[in-house]
């Protein structure tokens, strides 16, 4: 395993966000798929979703307070370093993703605004390494920029080793989603 992963923020750019969804976002989701059954992926070649996700994230990243940051490695040869502006170079690793955003309190409401964390993953390989430490901090950081006084993640029931994990990190339950096919009702 290459050095620390150096944690920076995603650019912009349309082929970054290529990179970024190939290497981290298709992988991220289908082994999400692979853990959790009800986010099962459509039968699309992978260049469908690269492009769709490119759109996405782009259109995300547009939004105020919305920020993804990516976890990257190269490996000491590679005559760069992890925290090397580009991410389209085939010298760095992407290895792990954070998505933030921003949810503030409605008018009518008494709490304090939220920093979301919409996706965090970990490849394999640095998984245990605490890199999904280190994106938490990230994420409390970007809280602290955006003077949010608590995070909020969603996390399916099924995936159990998210789900220790951020009780470990110190996060509760807070509210709870069902669902129920209507030919059922």
């Amino acid at each position: 395993m290459a050095d620390r992963p150096a944690i920076r923020r995603l650019p912009p750019d349309d082929e970054a966000l290529r990179r970024y969804a190939a290497d981290l976002w298709l992988p991220y989701h289908r082994d999400l798929a692979d853990t959790v059954a009800a986010h099962a992926l459509v039968d699309w070649p992978d260049e469908r979703f690269v492009e769709r996700n490119v759109e996405f994230t782009r259109n995300r990243l547009e939004e105020d307070g919305t920020r993804v940051w990516v976890a990257a490695t190269a490996a000491e040869d590679a005559g760069v370093g992890p925290a090397t502006p580009a991410l389209t170079g085939s010298e760095l690793d992407l290895v792990g993703l954070l998505l933030t955003s921003v949810d503030e309190c409605p008018d009518p409401f008494d709490r304090p605004d939220r920093l979301v964390i919409g996706e965090l993953y970990v490849a394999e390989p640095y998984r245990g390494t605490g890199l999904a430490d280190r994106f938490v901090e990230r994420a409390a950081t970007d809280a602290d920029d955006h003077d949010c006084a608590e995070l909020r993640l969603d996390v399916d029931v099924d995936n159990e080793r998210a789900v220790a994990f951020y009780e470990k990190t110190g996060f509760e339950d807070y509210r709870r989603q069902l669902t129920v096919a209507v030919d059922d009702l």
